[in-house]
């Protein structure tokens, strides 16, 4: 998709829409395998649209470094760490929504 075009020429909104498009396409995929898991039974779901959305992020900077020839293996091996670390502190939080107290 994106070695059809000149980033040279090209208006920089339909970069970032592109972008968008694939960092939902992505989320998406990881979401829909994450409940064909659960409806096989592996795993409980609980994180699961918390999980996409980390692991769609992490894929969508690293094409983003990747289109500007910024992409190092250095990068990767840094990043991959501090986001499975971020993830963790994340999954300790409150939770998105409490449940109705009566």
């Amino acid at each position: 998709m994106f070695g059809l075009i000149n980033p040279h020429t090209t208006p920089s909104f339909m970069l970032a829409a592109g972008f968008l498009l694939l960092a939902a396409n992505i989320y998406y995929i990881v979401l829909n395998c994450l409940k064909l898991g659960k409806w096989y039974g592996l795993g409980s779901g609980a994180h699961e649209r918390r999980f996409a959305r980390t692991v769609a992020g992490v894929i969508g900077g690293l094409v983003a470094l990747q289109s500007i020839g910024e992409l190092s293996s250095h990068d990767v091996l840094l990043a991959l760490p501090l986001v499975f670390i971020a993830y963790i502190y994340m999954s300790y939080g409150k939770p998105a929504k409490q449940p109705a107290e009566s």
